[in-house]
């Protein structure tokens, strides 16, 4: 499980070192193999797989309708900037250069844990996006119906 969040900083190959914390998981889980792609919503981030888990989310948005406009605009991004990656032996990780341009990705990042993943984010951006979501006059959004059963 990948937790935290990382302030980290791109070279200019658009590498950055993985955090300590994680090299180890990711040595065993994956073999340093990686997947990074594009978040299909509105956010400009990207999001980094092991391989292993990218292959079991690939299986499922391959075996979405073709005919269907909304699955077939994941396809396109989620699959068609899908990237194979494989941490350096120094452990760094290079962003392929459209990947970086579709993120805004510049010197500064941060790469933050979401369990199965990482999303990786220019670190102007996400702390504009961590302002917008705790503005109050978000607090007031409605939560889906899965999200009001969740206790924490």
């Amino acid at each position: 499980m990948f937790k935290g969040a990382n302030g980290l900083n791109l070279d200019s190959k658009g590498r950055f070192a993985m955090p300590t914390v994680h090299r180890d998981s990711l040595a065993s889980q994956c073999n340093g193999k990686l997947v990074i792609t594009v978040n299909n919503t509105r956010e400009r981030c990207l999001w980094l797989y092991p391989q292993d888990e990218w292959d079991r989310v690939e299986k499922k948005v391959v075996a979405l309708p073709s005919f269907d406009p909304a699955a077939q605009a994941l396809k396109r991004f989620l699959i068609g900037y899908a990237t194979d990656c494989e941490l350096d032996s120094a452990s760094r990780l290079r962003i392929p250069a459209p990947l970086r341009e579709f993120a805004s990705l510049e010197k500064h990042v941060v790469l933050i844990g979401q369990g199965n993943k990482f999303e990786l984010w220019d670190e102007a951006r996400w702390k504009a996006s961590c302002d917008d979501w705790l503005a109050p006059e978000n607090s007031e959004t409605r939560l889906s119906v899965e999200l009001e059963s969740l206790s924490l």
